[in-house]
């Protein structure tokens, strides 16, 4: 919801601010711009999807499992991320895993290791698509004509890659925590496994 509120005030500012400084120059009323904007927001999200499905579908599943840590945030990273107050927000942050029929907003089985790798496979695939979406989503500017890219296209494609870096900062940060619970669940089936041959 809250994700809802952010885009609907960021295409408000966006419609007031071309309303005010830009309608003279692009020829545009009102409403003119206001459908401007919106048609911007929708293409955004489609373009958002579209490449959330290539990341999803067109990279093979072994690159993302729990033998890659690639994706996981350093140590200094990780301090960074607290230090803007993750902590506080993350749990506040768009959490789309039910898209892909997994859901990464809690650790439902921390003692199911077969889950846990689950989960970091979802996550590491989750850093690739925010990180395409930060990229390629600025690429709606190439579907407009170029009078609007600077008033419309440039400031939705900003929007849409700060509510991409949030889940990624999230995703990222949360990964080392995944690895180490994963680490800890092999480490206790491998003394069971001893204790029973003993």
């Amino acid at each position: 919801m809250l994700y809802l509120y952010i885009i609907c005030i960021c295409s408000f500012i966006i419609i007031l601010l071309n309303a005010v400084f830009f309608s003279t120059i692009l020829l545009l009323n009102f409403f003119q711009i206001t459908l401007l904007t919106v048609i911007c927001v929708v293409i955004q999200i489609l373009v958002d999807l579209i490449l959330a499905l290539i990341g999803r579908r067109c990279f093979p599943s072994k690159w993302f499992g729990v033998n890659n840590k690639l994706f996981c945030a350093k140590p200094k990273e990780r301090l960074f991320y607290e230090k803007i107050g993750i902590k506080k927000w993350k749990d506040k942050v768009l959490e789309l895993g039910a898209l892909s029929g997994f859901r990464k907003n809690k650790i439902r089985e921390p003692k199911n290791n077969e889950y846990i790798g689950k989960y970091i496979l979802e996550a590491n695939y989750g850093v690739l698509v925010h990180v395409l979406n930060v990229i390629f989503g600025f690429s709606i500017a190439f579907i407009f004509p170029q009078k609007y890219i600077l008033s419309f296209c440039l400031p939705v494609s900003i929007v849409n890659a700060v509510l991409n870096l949030l889940p990624l900062f999230v995703l990222r940060y949360n990964l080392p925590k995944l690895f180490m619970i994963y680490k800890f669940n092999n480490r206790q089936l491998t003394n069971k496994k001893i204790d029973k041959v003993c």
